[in-house]
């Protein structure tokens, strides 16, 4: 495996914007549920999908990807979390990526601001190579235009991308409207949702490039199925330049399958 290919690939590593734990799934995390009025709770869930797709780029090889998350929510206004995924781009080879992060949401009538800090760690990766992880800094603010329609943007941003010393900087706007599709079944809800980002690094370590998002899904209490197509305008020859392979930044098509609660919904 290159060293560019090393580097590369951990570059596409680590995202989540649509609506996923902190705001993102086709932006930065995984999505985490709204917080409680409650003094304290415990938020936490599953995913299976078919592949894992990050910021426009498969992070499984075009496999299946099994995540999952749990998160500490204190006084409505502080949180902390780790969310972890099953990998497959070679390189230093991780079986892992496991994010530890943690800051402050809170909502002030329909605006919702979130600024935290994540560690992206790569687990049990080989000593080829340097490691690859690194910190980032985010914001998130959310606006709901109505009960049922949501637009938002965040922002992400570090200074020692998968530790070469590299700046990055990655933004999403994304929307989502939510609706009731069946009346006689209240607890069945449908949404549509989709992002556009951008995201930037210096010293040319890799071309800047735009990545989207769109899709559908079904939610029935605690549960989500979403149907997702993405893309990015990189070319195929830029792709394997910045991948290592020519197919990983095509269009996608996902669809998972999610469960998230927490322990005060649940009494």
């Amino acid at each position: 495996m290159s060293a560019l290919r090393t580097l590369a690939v951990a570059a596409g590593t680590f995202a989540a914007a649509s609506f996923g734990p902190v705001a993102a799934n086709a932006a930065d995390m995984p999505e985490v549920i709204d917080a409680t009025t409650a003094s304290f709770d415990v938020a936490f869930g599953v995913k299976g999908a078919s592949e894992w797709v990050l910021r426009g780029i498969t992070q499984t090889s075009g496999d299946p990807a099994i995540q999952g998350y749990v998160e500490l929510q204190a006084f409505d206004w502080v949180y902390a979390g780790v969310w972890a995924s099953n990998v497959n781009f070679g390189g230093t080879d991780p079986a892992a990526e496991i994010d530890y992060y943690g800051g402050v949401r809170h909502s002030f009538g329909p605006v919702t601001l979130d600024v935290g800090y994540v560690w992206v760690n790569f687990s049990s990766e080989n000593n080829t190579a340097p490691g690859l992880d690194y910190g980032k800094v985010y914001g998130i603010v959310k606006y709901a235009v109505t009960e049922a329609f949501t637009v938002g943007a965040n922002v992400y941003y570090g200074d020692d991308f998968i530790n070469r010393g590299v700046e990055i900087v990655h933004s999403t706007g994304f929307a989502k409207y939510a609706f009731a599709p069946l009346a006689t079944m209240p607890e069945v809800g449908a949404y549509v949702s989709g992002s556009f980002s951008k995201q930037w690094t210096t010293k040319n370590f890799v071309k800047d490039y735009l990545y989207w998002d769109a899709g559908v899904g079904l939610t029935y209490k605690a549960m989500t199925l979403d149907f997702r197509y993405s893309d990015t305008n990189l070319k195929k020859s830029q792709c394997f330049g910045y991948m290592g392979d020519r197919n990983w930044c095509g269009d996608r098509y996902v669809v998972s399958l999610s469960f998230d609660t927490s322990l005060n919904k649940l009494k």
